[in-house]
């Protein structure tokens, strides 16, 4: 380690796992490397597949993300709050979207058949084939732009990586 970052106690970018200083520090280079690369990444993604699913399917991400949630549902329903939970989205938001979707003849609203207070979202015979057309086109560019770019060896060291970061691989599937 250099003598400037054994002063600091920030530039730890070896193998070494502990992490030394304040937790307010400022970010070193390859920390930041590391959470910008993160967010652009994220924000190219997500971007690239929205406009891939509108062009193709007319279906935005975020609506897409709701038909996958309801599609992977036992039965092709769920609680619309369940969904809400699942997708990190607010109640009136998803509200928006479901509106949108019913709209448009791919989920119907019911109510939950073991909470008379509450409602699930369940997917319609039309709502199924859009999402599987929707998921063809999901899928192919997520390979083509993320996927497919990196090797097996880095797959799963970034699976490891989520892991350790706390990601919950069975909180949704794609």
């Amino acid at each position: 380690m250099s003598q400037s970052a054994e002063n600091s106690g920030r530039e730890n970018t070896g193998g070494d796992t502990t992490r030394q200083g304040s937790p307010s520090r400022p970010l070193n280079r390859t920390e930041l490397a590391v959470w910008l690369g993160f967010l652009s990444t994220h924000l190219k993604l997500l971007r690239t597949l929205d406009t891939e699913l509108l062009a193709a399917e007319r279906i935005s991400m975020s609506s897409f993300e709701v038909l996958l949630t309801v599609a992977e549902a036992p039965e092709g329903r769920i609680r619309m709050k369940d969904i809400a939970a699942s997708l990190l989205i607010s109640r009136s938001g998803l509200t928006r979207i479901v509106d949108d979707l019913q709209r448009q003849g791919l989920v119907v609203r019911e109510k939950c058949p073991t909470d008379a207070r509450g409602f699930d979202a369940v997917l319609t015979a039309a709502g199924r084939k859009a999402y599987r057309r929707a998921n063809k086109v999901h899928l192919t560019n997520l390979r083509k732009e993320f996927l497919d770019k990196l090797t097996d060896d880095q797959l799963t060291e970034l699976a490891g990586i989520w892991a350790t970061v706390g990601f919950d691989e069975n909180a949704n599937t794609c």
